[in-house]
């Protein structure tokens, strides 16, 4: 995505020119992130706004990594067809597979909070389009739109705790897991 001005305003007219002659009537995008939980509190004003500063779609062959661990964090990424796969490198080198994401599903929202290095990769598990929702964008609207800008915000972080207590959920499981099977290997005489 671009981060120079310039360029930004080139997508921005470009996008603007695609879209002219369209009423504010829901529009396919708009029906799609009324599905997206961090939208789903937007009027259809306010989703026809967001509309405007998403980039895409965009189409992804089969195979092809969307985004990948490490990189730093632009935007968020909306599925509009096909599925997207979500893997982890672990530590022992091997590829853990953490989710698999249809149309209306989202991944990357922390890279509206931050610019941190992303936690997994996105792979198209077959060709898929997705919309784009960056980080600058937002950051423009808490600019030019603050009550819109907060309630994105606060349906992000509502999003982002949900996905915290999954995993909270699921470390205590695992851990719950490990220690049957310490106590069945401690009865079975096999660790002290």
């Amino acid at each position: 995505m671009p981060s120079d001005p310039l360029w930004r305003h080139v997508f921005r007219r470009l996008q603007e020119r695609v879209r002219s002659g369209r009423k504010e009537e829901e529009t396919a995008a708009c029906k799609l992130l009324q599905k997206v939980p961090i939208f789903q509190e937007l009027s259809g004003r306010e989703l026809h706004k967001i509309e405007e500063m998403l980039y895409g779609p965009r189409d992804w062959h089969a195979g092809e990594a969307v985004i990948n661990q490490g990189d730093p964090g632009m935007g968020m990424y909306i599925v509009v067809s096909g599925q997207v796969r979500i893997v982890q490198m672990g530590d022992d080198g091997f590829e853990k597979q953490l989710a698999t994401l249809t149309r209306g599903n989202f991944f990357g929202a922390q890279a509206l909070v931050d610019e941190s290095p992303r936690p997994a990769s996105a792979y198209a598990l077959q060709p898929c389009s997705l919309l784009v929702f960056c980080r600058p964008d937002l950051l423009e609207l808490i600019d030019s739109n603050l009550p819109l800008a907060l309630k994105i915000v606060e349906g992000l972080a509502q999003a982002i705790s949900t996905d915290l207590l999954e995993v909270i959920e699921k470390l205590s499981e695992q851990l719950r897991d490990s220690e049957r099977l310490l106590k069945g290997a401690r009865r079975a005489g096999s660790i002290q």
